[in-house]
């Protein structure tokens, strides 16, 4: 963890460019608690940007989820799960200080976050605040799971997660692909979930959405995650891999 004194701070980037001047804040609990999460969180998520202050600010904000109340570690995670995805669009290279810092962060989040999902009070915490329950799902999908998924969902927040985007590697592709009218997606089969277990993430993940009460996300989880037919070739490949190709090309 490099400290918030260290001079590479200063040649870090976010939106506002003072992300250190927020975690100050937080790690020396000045202010409001959650407002100066919110701040920061936008600081670092601004229009799905990947900005090079996230992989300095996780380990710290990890450390200080550590000792927070339950509640305010859900809140933290949620608001952090944008920034956390989108180094999905900007992949960090291995070996360097900034992959290292990030993965330090993450691991620390990803303890926090498993031990969240057990907890009873979970579900009336995140029912209580539906928007809260969304962004802490996608947050988990961030940090457990593919970041790569994360990433597309948070693009797909866009159309309220009615449209998306498709491109088949033989030319064929969709800007905007609304999945209820398009016959060419194969749903996939999601199961229940059993509250604990992280082994298959469609199941979690809409196991998670159903336990804070979400009904956007939720019913294109099997399209999603389901198998696509392309309509000019036929070629058979996942939902999830027209979407990568669609982002990488157009």
């Amino acid at each position: 963890m490099v400290e918030i004194n260290d001079p590479v701070w200063k040649e870090l980037s976010s939106a506002g460019n003072d992300a250190d001047k927020w975690l100050r804040c937080l790690m020396e609990g000045e202010g409001d608690f959650r407002e100066n999460v919110e701040i920061l969180a936008e600081d670092l998520s601004h229009q799905l940007s990947y900005y090079s202050a996230t992989a300095y600010v996780l380990p710290h904000l990890a450390v200080l989820c550590s000792g927070l109340t339950l509640q305010d570690k859900v809140f933290l995670i949620a608001c952090m799960g944008a920034a956390i995805a989108a180094e999905a669009g900007y992949p960090l290279s291995s070996g360097t200080e900034p992959y290292r810092e990030f993965q330090e962060g993450l691991e620390g989040l990803r303890r926090e976050t498993e031990h969240l999902l057990t907890w009873p009070g979970l579900a009336d915490f995140l029912q209580n605040d539906p928007e809260l329950g969304q962004v802490f799902a996608l947050a988990a999908l961030s940090i457990l799971g593919n970041r790569k998924h994360a990433y597309g969902l948070w693009l797909l927040s866009a159309y309220c997660w009615e449209m998306g985007h498709a491109a088949c590697a033989c030319g064929w592709n969709q800007e905007e692909y609304v999945f209820e009218e398009e016959d060419c997606l194969e749903p996939a089969v999601i199961g229940p979930w059993d509250g604990k277990s992280l082994e298959e993430e469609a199941v979690w993940l809409q196991g998670l959405l159903a336990l804070a009460g979400d009904e956007e996300i939720t019913p294109i989880l099997p399209l999603v995650y389901g198998t696509g037919i392309c309509p000019d070739c036929g070629r058979r490949e996942s939902y999830w891999a027209w979407l990568e190709r669609f982002m990488e090309e157009y």
